[in-house]
Order: C-alpha cells, then structure tokens, then sequence
C-alpha cells in the first residue's frame, strides 16, 4: 500500500493516509461535479423554450379548485386573493366549502365573493353524521 504519511506506527499510517486521500480527494471530485452540473444546467437552459404559444380560453378545459374552510378567517383572504388573480389561467372557478366556521370566515367569504365573480362558496351549516354524503346539485 502506498504509504504518503511515515510515522512508524502502520495503524497510525493507515489513519493518516487516508485523511490525506480524503482531503485531496474530496475538492477534487467535488469539482468534477460542479462542472458536471453546470454543463447539464447550461445545457437544460439553453434550448428551453421560452415563448410559449397562448392557448385560446376556448380550448382551455374548466377546472374546479376546491378549497375547504373551517375557522380560517387567519388565511382565507390571502389565499383566495392569489388563486383569483397569481393563477395564469383563465377558464376556472374556485369553490370554497365552509363547513360551519365560528368565527369571521363566512363574512370575509361573503366579501370576497362579491368581488370575484369565479368564486362560489358552499356553507354547510352543522353536518349531523361524520358519514352523512355530501350531495351538490
């Protein structure tokens, strides 16, 4: 085995020699693999395309987001202000299932809905069962 450390003591030796392997090693590899991952990173960005054809809003499938809500008067606001104008998508509706909220989460429900004309609000006032279905006409 090639010894790089010379202490006179083998285990001693082996010790070293592989601390010396490992250090040397190590920034070396680790180079290789940062210049690995910025080629395929170049690579993958340069052909990507970058002007994408506009869909028409006709051929646009509808989509239902669901959002359900319990005593979320915290978030309810925030999130529903992104998914009505962050999503870059125009043929969707969000639907939002209150389930019996006590605190403010229906009046700010109610005021959003009058602002955004793709949001509709189910209120569930008291479900009886935990197996009771869920029928929306």
């Amino acid at each position: 085995m090639i010894s790089f450390v010379q202490t006179g003591n083998g285990i001693v030796d082996f010790i070293l020699t592989l601390i010396f392997l490992v250090l040397i090693t190590y920034p070396i590899l680790g180079g290789f693999a940062w210049f690995i991952g910025v080629l395929c990173y170049s690579f993958l960005f340069k052909y990507k395309q970058k002007n994408w054809d506009d869909i028409p809003v006709e051929v646009e499938p509808f989509v239902t987001i669901m959002v359900p809500a319990h005593n979320e008067e915290i978030v309810i606001e925030d999130t529903l202000n992104y998914l009505m104008t962050k999503i870059n998508y125009e043929n969707y509706e969000v639907l939002v299932t209150d389930d019996g909220s006590t605190d403010r989460t229906p009046e700010i429900l109610k005021e959003l809905q009058e602002k955004y004309d793709k949001l509709r609000v189910i209120r569930i006032e008291k479900i009886k069962e935990k197996r009771m279905p869920l029928i929306l006409v």
